[in-house]
């Protein structure tokens, strides 16, 4: 059986009925009360607010730019000690969340090195697929570092994804592009034509020069499948994209994306795990297109999301991913157990917080259920997702 079969086997065989385990594991996933959603509530309102006046400051001396740094630091500390939506200071030990903190810092002042052109919300892009590096490394039980190539690679998903994206770019100007890319990772001659093609060449040198010989190309390899499906996604913007085809980009998409991101965070690669990498990004795949439903469905993207939405199954759909992510996760046993249970629960409430972010796709009656397991209040989510839509504009 092919990793493609294996994951497409372990998708189909979950159970479409509500997730029952929710309320079986009460000590996994309590039920939030009320005042305590009216605490966490207030707390990223206070958060948000904060980071958002001083973000709005222009500093130009650099003196008064690190000052400001350093205050944006002090509130992200204050506010991980007090939360209790992640629960980051109760789950990981002050070592662990020391040296997270520390590194996601490394990465952002390295981003701006790199790249000062970059908008805040083309470093969150990147910041995100570091987070999901980041929680590899501690359950391969290796020690965070946020240089090459792992920054590299990061990097990479603001200029080619949205490039790929850009409905503004012709089809010929995006092939182009892609062969340029396939001829850096095979290790033929590309020469760059533009600002962007010069940062994506520098970034794919930063990546393969990190390793030699087989290692190399098995990480030069990984990118080309990369590349590939990425190109293959394309397809989901076309009316005639069936529904296999759509399950079929988003597992290699999904899947091939965080391999690379296991390779890169373990020294020793195995078998076992790659197997569960793939697994474990086909379902963060579905998780993004849960959270970009209501986009994908006004910009005429076929998701496997906006697919089940269109044949009026999505609640099925979300049922689905939400006992992948439970039996995925917790058939695996990685090098280090001890974040194994937060990685578990917090899955599962990024899909539970994404449905109630979309909720105008989901009946009233799913959406209750759904809301004891839920951080926030509905009205709050509501507000927050109107709020993030104004801010695209």
């Amino acid at each position: 059986m092919t990793q493609t079969q294996a994951i497409r086997t372990a998708w189909e065989e979950q159970p479409d009925c509500f997730p029952e385990f929710l309320q079986e594991n009460a000590d996994i996933f309590p039920k939030i009360s009320t005042a305590q959603k009216k605490e966490n509530e207030s707390l990223v309102q206070e958060f948000s607010q904060k980071a958002q006046k001083k973000l709005r400051q222009k500093p130009k001396s650099r003196e008064a730019q690190d000052a400001l740094a350093q205050e944006l630091e002090q509130d992200f500390s204050e506010f991980l000690g007090r939360e209790k939506i992640l629960c980051l200071s109760g789950q990981m030990s002050p070592q662990l969340l020391d040296a997270f903190q520390r590194e996601t810092k490394c990465f952002i002042e390295n981003v701006r090195k790199f790249d000062e052109e970059l908008r805040p919300e083309q470093i969150w892009q990147a910041l995100r697929n570091y987070f999901i590096y980041a929680m590899i490394v501690d359950m391969q039980g290796a020690e965070q570092h946020a240089k090459d190539p792992i920054l590299a690679y990061s990097l990479l998903y603001p200029y080619t994804d949205n490039y790929i994206d850009d409905a503004q770019i012709t089809g010929p100007e995006k092939e182009r592009y892609n062969r340029m890319i396939a001829s850096k990772l095979k290790g033929e001659a590309a020469a760059p034509r533009n600002p962007l093609e010069d940062k994506t060449c520098r970034l794919l040198d930063m990546i393969l020069t990190a390793y030699a010989g087989p290692r190399q190309k098995k990480i030069a390899e990984t990118l080309l499948q990369l590349l590939e499906a990425q190109t293959c996604s394309i397809r989901q913007q076309k009316t005639d994209v069936t529904g296999e085809q759509i399950l079929e980009i988003s597992m290699w998409k999904g899947s091939t994306s965080v391999l690379a991101d296991y390779l890169f965070a373990a020294e020793e690669w195995a078998k076992y795990e790659e197997a569960f990498y793939l697994k474990f990004g086909f379902l963060l795949q579905l998780v993004d297109d849960l959270q970009d439903i209501e986009e994908d469905n006004a910009a005429g993207s076929h998701t496997l999301m906006t697919e089940a939405n269109r044949h009026q199954c999505l609640e099925q759909y979300v049922n689905r991913l939400l006992w992948f992510t439970w039996n995925v996760i917790r058939d695996f046993e990685p090098v280090n157990p001890s974040l194994k249970g937060f990685v578990l629960k917090n899955c599962v409430e990024i899909s539970l917080l994404s449905a109630a972010m979309n909720q105008p796709f989901f009946s009233r009656k799913y959406i209750k259920a759904l809301e004891p397991y839920l951080p926030f209040s509905l009205d709050f989510l509501k507000k927050r997702k109107k709020q993030l839509l104004q801010s695209m504009k």
